[in-house]
C-alpha cells in the first residue's frame, strides 16, 4: 500500500495537470468553433465583397464605354460645327462677291421693267390709234352708223359685240 500511494502521490499532480489540459483542450475546442465560425463568416463577407467588388468593375467598364461614347460623339459634332462654320464662311464670302453682280441684276431688271411699262404704253396707244383711225373711215363710209359698239377689245359673241370676261 505504501507503494501505492507514493505512486499515486507521483501521479497524481500528471493527473492534476491532465485535468487542466483537459479544460484547456475543451476550451480551445470552443475557441476553435468560435474562430471557423468566424472564419465563415468572413468567407462568405468576402464573397459577398468580391461580388460587389465584380460588380463594381463591370459598372465602371460599361460606364467608361459610355463615357467613350460620348467623347466620340462629342468629337464628332465638333468636327462637325467647324465643317459647318467653314461652310457658313465660304458662303458668307460667296454672297459678297455675288452682291455687286446680284445689284447689277436687279438695277437691269428694273429697267428691263420700265422699258416694259413703258412698251406696253405706247401698245395701248397704239391700239387706241389704230381703233380711232377705224372709226373715223367707218363713219366716212357709213355716216349715220352707230359706232359706239364697237372697240378693239369687244368680242363677237353669239351674233352680238360684247365687252371680254374680266380677267381672274
Amino acid at each position: 500500500m505504501l507503494r501505492s500511494a507514493t505512486i499515486l502521490k507521483s501521479v497524481e499532480p500528471r493527473l492534476t495537470m491532465a485535468d487542466q489540459w483537459e479544460r484547456r483542450c475543451t476550451q480551445l475546442t470552443g475557441e476553435m468553433k468560435l474562430l471557423d465560425q468566424r472564419r465563415a463568416d468572413l468567407e462568405k463577407e468576402k464573397a459577398s465583397a468580391e461580388a460587389a467588388k465584380s460588380k463594381a468593375e463591370k459598372d465602371l467598364e460599361a460606364a467608361l464605354a459610355r463615357e467613350k461614347e460620348r467623347d466620340t460623339e462629342l468629337q464628332r459634332l465638333r468636327d462637325r460645327e467647324v465643317g459647318l462654320f467653314a461652310d457658313l464662311e465660304s458662303a458668307k464670302k460667296g454672297l459678297s462677291e455675288e452682291k455687286p453682280r446680284a445689284d447689277k441684276a436687279e438695277a437691269s431688271l428694273a429697267e428691263t421693267e420700265q422699258a416694259r411699262q413703258e412698251l406696253i404704253a405706247l401698245a395701248k396707244d397704239s391700239v387706241k390709234a389704230t381703233e380711232d383711225n377705224l372709226k373715223e373711215q367707218i363713219l366716212v363710209l357709213a355716216p349715220n352708223f352707230d359706232i359706239s359698239l364697237l372697240g378693239t377689245w369687244k368680242e363677237v359673241v353669239d351674233g352680238q359685240i360684247v365687252d371680254p370676261p374680266p380677267e381672274e
